[in-house]
């Protein structure tokens, strides 16, 4: 299994910052801003010296939960940092964007630092569309022919037009080109849109922070809908996103679970979840409409000391087939990076060395 760290460039919020999504932009101190966004450097050094075999960068906007709005930006920054570990941009956010831009930009990265990028592209949640003003119940079908758009671009040879539902363009043709063979591509998501997509076209699929179960059945889905496209996934081609808390032991571990639970998480504020959820529902495999998550705390799919994480993981193996794990370790310390960092450490010394080969 190969393992990725999510550096999601995080921001040392004081006790008295705003607690709703949106956060005012009046509580963000930029000497505190541009202190963390180094400090991500510091963090995947530190996990490429330990062994890890990606670090992922995603798109967020209006928090601090996520200091990364542009990943193409924290991609390159990243990537001229570190020797040999390969950056995953799981972003970009595609229906808020435009996707000749998203094509162009992802190719200039793969000829920079060629064979150092994973490219994974997600339709977002509802919170992001209205960074970007997007019409929710338009999200999964710009996200489809945005993402249609950007795969045609890379590939086809001569110029050509583009007038879809949502992108129209008279002429396209985009330099530079991606190498060939290009970066590993992912579509992102756990609906059965997502599935039967990544399957048509034959790429990866990358499902995040659902429970084993619920994420085996989207994975299953997908890996049917391949069958039916006469292609079958390779181990790293499901990548599964979890939050995990290690400790040195299971009791300190469930202790920072505990803690964790008290926190408060930057929720949409009431009126504005309640409209969005309105506007926007996704599909589950079996056909099912049901609300999007729009705010709160996302679950910890991992939980324990060493030996109790090494058996979750080869459960989510089993379970969820992913051959690779996107993992945000939260800090065991309630808010104290160098306890965070010791929990990097912990992962690569007692975990890393026992999951590799699974």
């Amino acid at each position: 299994m190969k393992i990725s760290y999510f550096e999601t460039g995080r921001y040392d919020v004081p006790p008295d910052l705003p607690r709703e999504w949106p956060v005012p932009a009046a509580a963000y101190d930029p000497a505190v801003g541009a202190r963390c966004l180094q400090a991500m450097v510091e963090r995947v050094r530190f996990v490429e010296r330990l062994g890890f075999d990606w670090v992922s960068v995603s798109e967020h906007h209006y928090s601090p939960r996520i200091l990364t709005p542009s990943p193409v930006v924290s991609a390159a920054w990243l990537a001229a940092r570190v020797d040999s570990i390969k950056v995953a941009l799981l972003g970009p956010i595609v229906p808020t964007s435009n996707p000749i831009r998203v094509a162009e930009e992802l190719a200039m990265l793969d000829n920079l630092a060629p064979g150092r990028f994973v490219f994974g592209l997600l339709r977002g949640t509802t919170n992001e569309y209205l960074s970007y003003d997007l019409n929710p119940a338009e999200a999964r079908t710009r996200t489809d022919e945005g993402m249609e758009l950007i795969f045609k671009a890379w590939v086809e040879p001569q110029p050509f037009g583009w007038q879809g539902r949502h992108f129209q363009y008279r002429t396209v043709s985009i330099w530079p080109r991606p190498q060939q063979p290009g970066a590993p591509l992912y579509a992102l998501g756990t609906s059965a849109e997502a599935g039967a997509f990544a399957a048509r076209h034959h790429v990866g699929l990358g499902v995040s922070y659902g429970t084993f179960e619920s994420m085996g059945q989207a994975t299953a889905y997908y890996r049917q809908q391949s069958a039916q496209y006469g292609w079958t996934p390779g181990r790293d081609d499901i990548i599964y996103r979890a939050n995990m808390i290690l400790g040195e032991t299971d009791d300190a571990a469930d202790a920072a679970l505990a803690r964790r639970d008290k926190q408060a998480p930057f929720p949409v504020r009431a009126g504005l979840r309640d409209a969005l959820l309105a506007a926007d529902t996704t599909r589950n495999i079996a056909g099912e409409k049901r609300p999007a998550n729009v705010g709160g705390v996302l679950p910890i799919s991992f939980c324990g000391g060493p030996d109790r994480v090494i058996k979750q993981i080869k459960r989510c193996r089993e379970v969820i087939g992913a051959g690779v794990l996107d993992i945000s370790l939260t800090d065991p310390g309630g808010g104290n990076t160098d306890a965070m960092l010791d929990s990097l450490d912990l992962f690569g010394r007692k975990v890393l060395p026992q999951i590799k080969e699974i």
